[in-house]
């Protein structure tokens, strides 16, 4: 199965997208990632990308295709959306030159903030007929509405209804939140909904790593409030800061450690306010975030209040849950419910700083409350938020939407192993693929195909495949020892009779099929048909392709290979085509020296039918499944 990934952000950005990208590929999936310049959250180009971006080109085996942006830079409003803006357009038109001989069966959409990074996704779901899925990790447009980010009602109104456009025209959506799935299904979104939470980014076994630790030395006494992850407006550290003014002078010490919009704001009010006991450490490598968690006595998490931010359960209260520490929640909603159903922490309103210094005051007075017994955290974590069983559960979805395609069956080589169950088996070519355009013939189970011509190369180029011809594919026929019984049904020479029997040294009976529909057909042909007997069909298409599916209906065994003319030029009986014009696909220009009328008008309405099914996009539902 061949997915294509769609997110702004990506290895070596650090994201859980990465976590899912490497278990896809360890699934032997095919994938691909169509994402920006690595910038994210320094607004930097990444100093490792530009110096050897080659080696950012490949994860664990998947194929990374960026696109340029606009780099975030220090992340104002204007730089933002600049940021936002020049992802979507390249994405959208440097990805597609990128991309535009992919097939894929699956588009995935990474939908961090904004949702409008999704649109990407959509477009390649559309161009490359396939289905899309969007993890939503943010309740837009509820969250901007409460952010009061676009004032103007009409403006808002607009706004909100093309974020339901996308929504909608996504197959399947996933939310990171249970409370998301209320709030989705009051939007009227038929989409399929389902609940896809983040998982620990980090194993709950401690990591131990070289660092300097001389300011925050665990036994000085001093109760150590750790924050990881963004520092931004959602994440309400103006009342955080408020708190902190209060507890300047405690025996507290804050570690932040992230980045983000309101870093610098922050800092500035440190020095404002004479707070000398938070500390800024910046983005850390992600193999240090769990030593700094070693470090708290108190893990803290904090948003700001409002329905549909209350509604996130931000990523790191998964991390923190796999720490088995105390977890004080400045936040209200999902996680605030979590926190106090497992007793794994206290919650204090978001909009109430001073009881949140009074909470801190609390637990530095009473130190023995920070005791976490019977690892509540990764006991809660496994029964909720394991990552194998989570993923496990994505590629499921996946492996769902690959079946409900209709798939062409291709062959390399008609082994002993096909000859065991039955089967009916056809050439690909531009007969076949023009009445399957229009649907006068089926896609069916126990219907498989060699690639016959330059038609199916044509359509299905991102397979690589070999044409082989109905001649080459006689000429190189193995018949099991088991199989003693040969008819052939339609015209057959007796030179060609000949040719059979000798090259395939078994009994060949003939039958000359008659004019008429294909019940009067039917009557000539053998009935009560045996495991050890083989049919070669020598009849246009779609007509023995009608046969075979009527014997199959009629016979509890039956293998059946519909060959067409082909016989008559393995025996040599009418010339075949140069070799150049074999390998070119174009043999069924040469057969058009005879019967020149006839084959003339045959693939002139077989032209027709195949554009019409190009322009009905009916080859798009379409997938092939090499069969080895």
């Amino acid at each position: 199965m061949r997915i294509l990934v769609v997110s702004q952000y990506f290895w070596p950005e650090n994201f859980r997208i990465n976590e899912i990208v490497k278990f896809l590929k360890e699934k032997n999936y095919e994938v691909d990632v169509l994402t920006g310049y690595p910038n994210y959250p320094e607004g930097k180009l990444f100093k490792e990308y530009k110096i050897d971006p080659i080696k950012y080109s490949n994860f664990y085996g998947a194929k990374i295709y960026r696109v340029p942006i606009y780099l975030r830079r220090s992340s104002t409003e204007a730089q933002l959306f600049l940021n936002y803006f020049s992802y979507i357009l390249s994405a959208i038109f440097i990805g597609y030159f990128y991309l535009r001989k992919k097939r894929y069966d699956a588009v995935f959409s990474f939908a961090t903030s904004p949702i409008t990074s999704a649109v990407p996704a959509l477009f390649f779901s559309k161009t490359k007929s396939c289905k899309s899925f969007i993890w939503v990790l943010d309740l837009w447009p509820d969250i901007i509405k409460e952010l009061n980010i676009i004032k103007n009602r009409f403006a808002y109104l607009l706004f909100s209804n093309y974020i339901y456009y996308i929504y909608k025209s996504f197959d399947f959506i996933l939310l990171q939140s249970n409370s998301f799935l209320d709030k989705f299904k009051k939007y009227n979104i038929k989409s399929s909904l389902s609940y896809f939470p983040a998982w620990a980014e980090f194993d709950s076994e401690k990591q131990f790593n070289e660092e300097s630790i001389a300011q925050f030395n665990p036994s000085d006494g001093v109760l150590n409030i750790v924050f990881t992850g963004n520092i931004g407006e959602v994440q309400n550290f103006d009342n955080v800061i408020k708190a902190a003014i209060i507890l300047k002078n405690a025996n507290i010490r804050w570690i932040i450690i992230g980045s983000g919009r309101y870093q610098n704001k922050l800092i500035k009010h440190c020095k404002d306010n004479d707070i000398k006991n938070i500390f800024f450490l910046g983005q850390k490598n992600p193999n240090l975030i769990k030593f700094y968690h070693s470090l708290a006595d108190i893990l803290f998490i904090t948003l700001k209040s409002g329905e549909a931010i209350s509604s996130t359960v931000p990523g790191k209260f998964q991390t923190y849950l796999s720490c088995n520490k105390y977890i004080l929640g400045f936040i209200n909603g999902e996680t605030k419910d979590i926190i106090e159903k497992i007793k794994i922490g206290s919650v204090v309103n978001p909009d109430d700083y001073k009881s949140l210094a009074k909470e801190i005051l609390r637990l530095e007075n009473n130190r023995s409350l920070l005791k976490i017994k019977n690892n509540i955290g990764t006991s809660y974590l496994k029964e909720n938020y394991d990552k194998d069983k989570l993923l496990n559960n994505l590629a499921d979805k996946f492996n769902a939407v690959y079946q409900s395609y209709e798939k062409i069956k291709l062959i390399k080589k008609l082994n002993n192993y096909f000859y065991k169950s039955n089967f009916i088996l056809s050439g690909l070519n531009l007969a076949y693929l023009g009445f399957l355009g229009v649907n006068q013939l089926k896609l069916k189970t126990d219907v498989y195909h060699w690639p016959d011509g330059i038609f199916s190369k044509i359509l299905f180029r991102e397979e690589n495949i070999k044409k082989i011809s109905g001649r080459s594919l006689l000429l190189n026929l193995e018949i099991p020892d088991f199989i003693n019984r040969i008819y052939v049904l339609g015209n057959l020479s007796n030179f060609s009779k000949n040719f059979l029997e000798k090259k395939l040294k078994k009994t060949i009976i003939h039958i000359q099929l008659p004019y008429g529909s294909l019940e009067e057909i039917y009557v000539s042909c053998p009935k009560n048909l045996r495991e050890e007997d083989l049919i070669i069909c020598t009849l246009p298409t779609p007509k023995q392709e009608y046969l075979a599916e009527l014997i199959s209906k009629k016979e509890k065994y039956y293998k059946i290979l519909c060959i067409g003319g082909a016989v008559s030029m393995a025996s040599g009986e009418e010339m075949s085509a140069p070799q150049f014009i074999d390998n070119l696909g174009l043999e069924f220009l040469w057969r058009l020296k005879s019967e020149t009328l006839r084959r003339l008008k045959r693939l002139l309405i077989t032209s027709i039918y195949f554009l019409y099914g190009k322009l009905k996009k009916r080859y798009n539902s379409i997938r092939i499944e090499i069969i080895e």
